[in-house]
């Protein structure tokens, strides 16, 4: 691999440190402000929340500029809210609403910088280089979950959140110096954004109105729509993920279902996290002896298999080696479908495509938590009916997708994912 795409990769990793530490971060300071759980509730979903603010026209503003633009100014924003909280919690002159507005702003940063960040790895990393770079992004993703919050924890106790603060500002800096460093080095004839030229054949309207937007929004739409494979999959992911939202139970089933102590939960869910980083490194070797398709089939049908053993575990250990290879599965089966889709969206429409799909996906897990919820609830309490009935979901779900659509397209597909069904 080249070396700017390695300093690429690389730095994208550090970037995405800065999210795991995020997660803990700014609720720590918005916990010292007040103890209000709602606000602490709000602090720790910045990106789903920038995906409900700005979601829908980042795809099509994206689509019409250079993503390299689109990834530096994102990072100089992400960087600067982040060296702004501590400097307003030093001043004393933090609020909670500046706190969750910058927040806010970070997460819809990260929108933007998600979506020209797939059409990025599109770019530098054709054909089977795609799974490869997925992969590492994904590998240094679950790292995250685990280390991050945890590195909080340690700065936040011993010199404080807002020295942790900057760290995290400090990780998007570096992700900004290797953006800076590598965008010289990008291929040349991907270099001018697509949109300038307008291949996809959307009638013009003046740019910059929302007519415009909707118009481009629209046609991505269209594209996920009208891929078969893609729009199969994108339903299936959407299916699953709205039942892996009984996942959110699994700290109230380890500590008072089962009665574990805090170490013990903390255990459950950093085996999530090491069989996370498994499923991600794996996935290069797994999709190119297998191909796509089959792997992320296989991936949910492991998924669905677990759910059912959760709910019947009565040791920790058990649910920690459950939850870790249900991890995964999730894990493998994400960064393939990813590195299929970038493989079969144009690059013109790679930016509405990814925020179409992505928004898809976050929107069912609230709606799947609260169903979750609310059938443990009618159980008196007890979650493991509702892990039992989201398995079973999850079987029908890819059962349906395999045997009814997506067995039929696999051997029209290379193992990386790069051909047309």
């Amino acid at each position: 691999m080249p070396l700017p795409h390695r300093v690429f990769l690389y730095g994208q990793s550090v970037s995405v440190l800065g999210d795991g530490l995020a997660v803990l971060a700014v609720p720590l300071l918005v916990l010292r402000l007040t103890h209000d759980p709602l606000a602490a509730g709000l602090a720790a979903a910045p990106r789903g929340i920038g995906h409900l603010l700005v979601g829908l026209p980042a795809g099509p503003i994206v689509d019409r500029l250079d993503p390299w633009a689109v990834l530096i100014a994102s990072d100089v924003v992400r960087a600067g809210v982040f060296t702004a909280l501590p400097l307003l919690a030093w001043a004393a002159a933090a609020r909670l609403w500046i706190v969750l507005a910058l927040a806010f702003l970070a997460g819809a940063a990260t929108v933007f910088f998600d979506a020209a960040l797939a059409v990025a790895v599109k770019d530098l990393f054709p054909g089977a280089g795609l799974l490869r770079a997925n992969s590492l992004l994904e590998t240094a993703a679950q790292i995250s979950q685990v280390a991050g919050p945890a590195l909080v924890g340690v700065l936040a106790a011993a010199v404080g959140v807002e020295t942790a603060l900057l760290v995290n500002a400090a990780s998007f800096a570096i992700s900004l110096a290797s953006l800076a460093a590598v965008a010289r080095h990008r291929p040349a004839a991907r270099a001018v954004p697509a949109a300038r030229a307008d291949p996809s054949g959307v009638p013009r309207v003046r740019r910059g109105t929302g007519r415009a937007l909707a118009a481009e929004f629209a046609e991505g739409v269209r594209f996920v729509t009208g891929f078969r494979p893609l729009l199969v999959l994108t339903v299936v992911q959407t299916l699953v993920n709205l039942c892996l939202a009984v996942d959110t139970l699994i700290v109230y089933f380890a500590q008072v279902t089962l009665r574990l102590p805090p170490p013990l939960v903390g255990a459950v869910l950093a085996a999530g996290g090491l069989g996370g980083v498994t499923g991600a490194m794996a996935a290069p070797r797994i999709a190119a002896r297998a191909g796509p398709l089959p792997v992320i089939a296989a991936a949910v049908a492991v998924v669905a298999a677990t759910l059912p053993v959760m709910a019947a575990v009565t040791a920790w250990w058990a649910l920690a080696a459950v939850n870790a290879v249900q991890l995964g599965a999730v894990t493998l089966a994400g960064v393939v479908n990813r590195s299929a889709r970038q493989a079969w969206v144009p690059r013109h429409l790679m930016g509405r495509v990814t925020t179409v799909v992505r928004s898809l996906f976050l929107a069912a897990t609230p709606l799947g938590a609260a169903v979750a919820g609310a059938v443990a609830g009618a159980s008196g309490g007890d979650p493991r009916p509702a892990f039992l009935g989201a398995g079973l979901l999850t079987a029908a779900v890819i059962a349906a997708g395999w045997f009814g659509f997506l067995r039929r397209c696999a051997a029209g597909l290379t193992p990386e994912g790069a051909g047309s069904p």
